[in-house]
């Protein structure tokens, strides 16, 4: 039986992570959260309570500016890709190891920047993806905590030509556009073929969606499943290795 992994991820830094957080302790599951050093949307944390927040989880990487890199020159990605590794690092302290693309975008040429810039590896927007990736700086997620209509599920699924996910969000996730529904099919998925049930969420976003029950109960349903390895983003990046590549599946 191939090994069955369960990881979170959490993006932006806001101060609704703390909420968050709280969750993930009391259900006794590990996370991700990615900070960048500041953010034009919306709030970012200040220093001293992301250095409290990696006490007990992972902080990855998520830029400088938390701009997309996609439009960008590859000399000005590179310096937000590595400018924000500095920064994380010299606030906490230790080295920073996993990244995650802002807002999910990049182009041919960005995995490449991030691998230069000295990452492990890297966390896209790939949906409705449950393996280990033929590149160590293209791993997908199977789920976002937010309820995507289908055609949006499809559309970007073939933006990104992410096939295997528009594949999968027939077959595996089976039309599923509630959020809760959808993870759920994911870790049955996981749990009878192996591979990896990845959640990633906004904590801003499910505060302004009032959804921190619904949140909850996901995470209270994860610790329940046994058989699983709940660990980090930078958990999987270290095991990864091109014999593991299972293809973006």
């Amino acid at each position: 039986m191939p090994e069955r992994f369960v990881s979170i991820s959490v993006d932006d830094g806001h101060l609704t992570d703390f909420r968050t957080a709280e969750l993930l302790t009391k259900y006794g599951l590990p996370a991700t959260f990615y900070i960048p050093a500041q953010n034009p949307e919306r709030p970012v944390m200040p220093e001293t309570q992301v250095r409290e927040l990696s006490a007990g989880f992972e902080i990855g990487a998520h830029t400088v500016s938390h701009l997309s890199l996609h439009t960008m020159p590859n000399s000005r990605a590179l310096d937000e890709i590595v400018g924000g590794k500095q920064w994380l690092e010299s606030v906490l302290g230790k080295q920073v190891l996993s990244f995650c693309y802002p807002q999910g975008k990049f182009n041919r040429a960005t995995p490449a920047l991030v691998k230069q810039a000295g990452f492990l590896g890297a966390r896209t927007c790939y949906f409705n993806v449950h393996g280990f990736p033929g590149n160590p700086f293209l791993w997908g997620v199977s789920t976002h905590a937010y309820s995507h209509s289908m055609a949006i599920q499809v559309r970007h699924a073939l933006i990104e030509r992410n096939f295997a996910g528009a594949v999968n969000f027939f077959r595996i996730n089976r039309c599923e556009t509630d959020w809760e529904k959808h993870f759920s099919y994911s870790l049955d998925h996981v749990e009878q073929r192996g591979g990896i049930a990845h959640l990633y969420l906004h904590s801003w976003e499910i505060d302004e969606l009032g959804q921190w029950k619904e949140l909850e109960a996901v995470l209270a349903a994860i610790s329940l499943r046994k058989g699983f390895r709940k660990v980090t983003n930078g958990d999987l990046f270290q095991l990864w290795k091109p014999e593991s590549a299972a293809g973006r599946n």
